[in-house]
């Protein structure tokens, strides 16, 4: 079970603490208009793109597997009345140095939502793999 606790302290930032480490987040006003630190539906995309990315390179295919980039794009279109999130795309551009890797394409495209919090948004969430095959550099 995970257990995070949040103190909003002078109105000014968030503390966040779990398992012994803390982590602030201002929550005032930057001269864009918008959070100094990051708003609550970039955390969300912060903690989306954690998951996705670690469950995507624990996977059993990739663990072993050279892997020299993992990237993913994650926009979040909003909805309001009430104010929501509507749905995540999260694109992923993985380069491995495997050729072989691309016979499992499909399966790791598939299970690259397969995260917690992206079964927990299910159907929210649109994920893409672009996967590539780049050579290891000749040293």
């Amino acid at each position: 079970m995970a257990t995070v606790t949040a103190d909003y302290q002078d109105r000014k930032r968030v503390v966040f603490n779990t398992r012994g480490r803390e982590f602030i987040n201002v929550r005032e006003t930057a001269p864009d208009g918008g959070p100094t630190d990051f708003s609550s539906v970039e955390l969300l995309l912060i903690a989306l793109g954690n998951c996705t990315l670690g469950a995507l390179l624990n996977h059993e295919l990739l663990t072993d597997a050279p892997v020299s980039r993992a990237y993913a794009t994650l926009d979040a279109q909003m909805a309001k009345f009430p104010t929501r999130v509507e749905h995540i795309t999260v694109d992923i551009e993985l380069e491995v140095g495997d050729p072989d890797l691309m016979q499992h394409y499909e399966t790791l495209s598939v299970d690259s939502c397969t995260c917690p919090l992206c079964n927990t948004l299910a159907g929210k969430i649109t994920t893409t793999l672009k996967m590539n095959v780049v050579p290891a550099a000749v040293t």
